[in-house]
């Protein structure tokens, strides 16, 4: 909005144009729910340059301009998320040290109670 009340003050942008930067800006925000949002910024950057330089209607439709700037996101894997099975390998240290651990089932490491038994037994003070 800042930016909006910049383009009206200096006069860089009509006031009967509001409603094409409004509808502009709201493509960007869509844009950001299926694109990686620094390749949205740059298309955002560009689409400005271009605009400024050849004064063309804000939110005229730039299909070429998205197939070349815009990248899908990447949907997250069970891998990426930590629920895969290669993410329980490693041994979890908070459960390792006290023996219980605040993630529980949902932590992404093991709970290996072999683990904990025995470094509890190195840990007991020793009687002579």
């Amino acid at each position: 909005m800042r930016l909006l009340n910049y383009l009206l003050v200096t006069k860089e942008l009509n006031r009967e144009d509001t409603e094409y930067y409004l509808a502009y800006t709201a493509r960007i925000f869509e844009f950001a729910e299926k694109y990686e949002w620094n390749s949205v910024l740059h298309y955002d950057f560009r689409y400005r340059e271009l605009q400024a330089k050849h004064q063309f209607k804000w939110g005229t439709f730039s299909p070429y301009m998205e197939l070349q700037i815009l990248t899908p996101r990447v949907q997250k894997t069970s891998y990426q998320l930590g629920t895969g099975q290669t993410s329980k390998q490693e041994d979890c240290k908070i459960f390792k040290v006290r023996g219980e651990c605040p993630f529980g089932d949902r932590c992404r490491y093991r709970h290996n109670r072999a683990t904990t038994s025995d470094s509890q037994e190195a840990n007991k003070p020793k009687n002579h």
